[in-house]
């Protein structure tokens, strides 16, 4: 993928005088299908909180590291939507599919968090790499609704892509937060589960 970037960046370069540039822009696709899935009232409630990039991951541009040192976020190819919020709704849909010990629920003024135990994202690597995978990396951790720490879970996960390209790149980013959620889940299901809080 090394060498595709590398020519797209050299036609950007000789196209620069021209004065329409075109523009990409992605979203993660769900993980599946999704189904619509109602509240059980006896789960208790978890609170996914805001996930949290890596500053060089914040910005709206694609990245791709080009070398061990070297990092590069795409101009032209974008994020159609915050990164961050884009993944914190895709774990917050995801986990509500793939266990039941918790009915997750997204972070909202409207809502009294007061006592609720919550998950809270931290991700350091989500791009693609010149070894031709997509990386994503950083931690996960659960703290309970008096606010103790229930535990601190390492994640990093490698996902070939299919072909070239930043369609192909958010295409295993995408099964990588897949990846990562199911990860979260089975965790989830061997937590202790404190008197359910009704909806």
């Amino acid at each position: 993928m090394r060498k595709w970037l590398l020519l797209s960046a050299l036609a950007l370069t000789a196209c620069s005088s021209q004065p329409d540039v075109v523009s990409n822009t992605y979203l993660l696709p769900a993980s599946g299908q999704a189904a619509i899935i109602q509240a059980d009232t006896q789960q208790p409630m978890l609170v996914v909180r805001p996930v949290e990039m890596a500053e060089h991951l914040a910005g709206t541009g694609l990245v791709y590291q080009l070398s061990e040192t070297e990092i590069v976020r795409a101009q032209q190819n974008l994020w159609a939507e915050s990164i961050s919020e884009q993944l914190t709704r895709r774990i917050n849909d995801d986990l509500r599919q793939k266990q039941t010990t918790y009915w997750p629920i997204e972070l909202t003024p409207a809502l009294a968090t007061a006592g609720l135990p919550r998950l809270q994202v931290k991700i350091n690597q989500f791009n693609g790499h010149f070894s031709g995978m997509a990386h994503i990396s950083g931690e996960w951790l659960v703290v309970d609704g008096k606010g103790d720490l229930q535990g601190v879970f390492p994640f990093k996960f490698q996902v070939p892509l299919e072909q070239e390209g930043y369609n192909a790149q958010v295409k295993a980013l995408s099964v990588g937060v897949s990846q990562l959620t199911s990860q979260i889940a089975r965790r989830l299901a061997t937590m202790p589960v404190k008197a359910p809080l009704k909806l």
